[in-house]
């Protein structure tokens, strides 16, 4: 076990001179040098904070949708009727395609058969 009220006299040097070489209090001057940096410190409003975010991330949102339009526009480049239509994966959209029941409700055919 160790006894850390009776230090052995090796400890009773190391300590005085780690005491010795501790400084005992700031630099004078220091909490005026504090106060002054915090009142000059503005506080960052929730819009600024916004802005710097969306700096960051809408140019790689933008790279990415220019990829993606990219990809897109070559798979469907021969099957569109505009770049446009291929750039966004529109599908060509008919009068009977707008009217069938598994584009308005997803696979709604219903099972004949008992339950």
């Amino acid at each position: 076990m160790i006894h850390h009220d009776d230090p052995s006299p090796p400890d009773d040097a190391l300590d005085a001179f780690v005491r010795s070489a501790a400084p005992t209090s700031f630099a004078p001057g220091f909490s005026d040098r504090i106060a002054t940096r915090l009142r000059a410190d503005e506080t960052v409003s929730l819009s600024d904070a916004l802005e710097r975010q969306v700096r960051r991330v809408v140019p790689l949102v933008a790279a990415a949708s220019l990829l993606l339009a990219a990809y897109n526009w070559w798979g469907a480049r021969g099957s569109s009727s505009s770049a446009f239509d291929a750039a966004l994966n529109l599908p060509r959209v008919t009068l009977s395609a707008a009217y069938e029941p598994s584009s308005l409700y997803g696979d709604a055919t219903p099972s004949v058969g008992t339950p």
